[in-house]
């Protein structure tokens, strides 16, 4: 076998235990694509984040936009990591929090010999959100917990239901539906969650047209 073949071979086998995993999560994502058919039903909107913001930006345009031709748009909002904390303290306790979370790798997730780590250093975040001197919003009252974990936490606290796709060493705040995409490759990891949130956003839509309540209007 040639070294291109190997390589080939191993690249393979490295993303195939993680997307069987991923197929065996399906109960897991259609409870929390069911549940965010509820919110949108009663007039929720869906709020977007994640440590890259590219994710939130992903995730808005696709529920904006239909799975099923015709059937009317789902109102979805992206944030910036370092404002959604801000955003979702005055979001609907009706609306609907979908977070990408940046998980560690297990070396990151050990806690540094001779030091204490606070809060897993904060989950990992981005600074807290800080408007500039003389802007129209207010500081950030929580500064102890910014970013997606902080952006989270603010949604449970209220109202929103919460969802958030992560690794399995990362640690966040308690959501409604946490979805563990268990792979150790930040590569495959970042494949995983790309496609999550593609199949939540598939779900959501066909729950809605079919699910037990009936077609959306």
């Amino acid at each position: 076998m040639t070294a291109a073949a190997v390589l080939t071979t191993a690249l393979a086998q490295r993303r195939e235990r993680p997307g069987a995993d991923l197929a065996e999560s399906a109960p897991d994502l259609v409870a929390a694509a069911a549940a965010m058919a509820r919110r949108f039903r009663c007039g929720g909107v869906l709020h977007a984040f994640g440590h890259d913001d590219a994710d939130a930006h992903h995730i808005a345009v696709e529920f904006v936009h239909p799975v099923i031709v015709g059937k009317r748009a789902l109102p979805a909002i992206a944030h910036g990591a370092d404002r959604a904390a801000y955003r979702l303290r005055h979001a609907a306790p009706g609306d609907l929090a979908l977070a990408v979370c940046d998980a560690p790798t297990r070396r990151d997730a050990e806690p540094p010999r001779g030091a204490v780590s606070a809060a897993a250093c904060s989950f990992g975040e981005t600074a807290p959100y800080r408007p500039a001197e003389g802007a129209d919003s207010p500081k950030l009252q929580d500064e102890t917990r910014p970013g997606v974990g902080g952006a989270l936490a603010a949604a449970g606290e209220r109202g929103l239901l919460t969802v958030a796709l992560a690794g399995r060493f990362w640690a966040g705040p308690p959501v409604d539906h946490l979805l563990t995409l268990p792979a150790d490759d930040p590569l495959v990891l970042r494949e995983l969650q790309v496609s999550a949130y593609h199949l939540l956003w598939e779900l959501t839509h066909a729950l809605l047209e079919h699910g037990p309540d009936g077609p959306t209007p």
